[in-house]
């Protein structure tokens, strides 16, 4: 009967295994250009206002990372919710390329900022970042403006650390004495006793 039973679990575990392990960690199939789609993800066609060009370019990224795309069909899934006079734009500069190339997504960003970010305004960014201090502001709508304009000089932030110290630098005098006191791990660390300063500070 032994002999039985083991013979018997050797034949199972034969025939298990011809079949896929469904505890692998597969990598999901890449998502369609109609899944995409369906999805509603951000289009751009047109802005007086460069960093609403940006804003795009990061939110489209952000999807498609998000949602599975294949980063070889980043373009084609990119250009697809270009409409309007992007659109145009796009046809045109597609048109001037040789016959066979292969647009790679560094090629369609450098490409999507010359035309719509200029280097001059991204600069002029990287400035008024560099510039920026709480002023009239409160420490939420501070850290908003912070976060927002960090962006366009993300060497100057590349580490918590750094942006922690930019932070500190433009905080008003008195929440900034008041933080002398306080090593902060994290930058939200750092934030969170700003709020709690200013409050006290209200309140006083």
């Amino acid at each position: 009967m032994m002999q039985q039973i083991e013979l018997n679990r050797q034949f199972m575990t034969r025939v298990m295994a011809q079949f896929p392990n469904q505890n692998a960690h597969q990598q999901p199939a890449p998502i369609t250009l109609l899944e995409f789609v369906r999805l509603n993800p951000s289009i751009f066609r047109n802005s007086t206002n460069h960093m609403d060009a940006d804003d795009w370019l990061r939110d489209i990224l952000f999807e498609m990372e998000s949602t599975n795309v294949a980063p070889a069909s980043y373009v084609t899934f990119a250009t697809f919710h270009l409409k309007g006079p992007a659109a145009q734009w796009w046809e045109s500069h597609r048109g001037v390329l040789p016959a066979e190339t292969v647009t790679t997504w560094q090629d369609f960003q450098l490409a999507f900022h010359a035309r719509h970010i200029t280097q001059g305004l991204m600069d002029q960014k990287k400035k008024e970042f560099r510039k920026l201090s709480q002023g009239t502001m409160t420490v939420d709508e501070y850290q908003r403006k912070f976060l927002e304009s960090s962006r366009y000089a993300a060497d100057d932030v590349c580490t918590d650390a750094l942006k922690q110290e930019k932070f500190r630098e433009g905080l008003h005098p008195d929440i900034k004495l008041a933080l002398v006191a306080h090593d902060c791990t994290y930058f939200a660390t750092l934030v969170g006793q700003s709020f709690q300063i200013e409050t006290g500070l209200t309140e006083y």
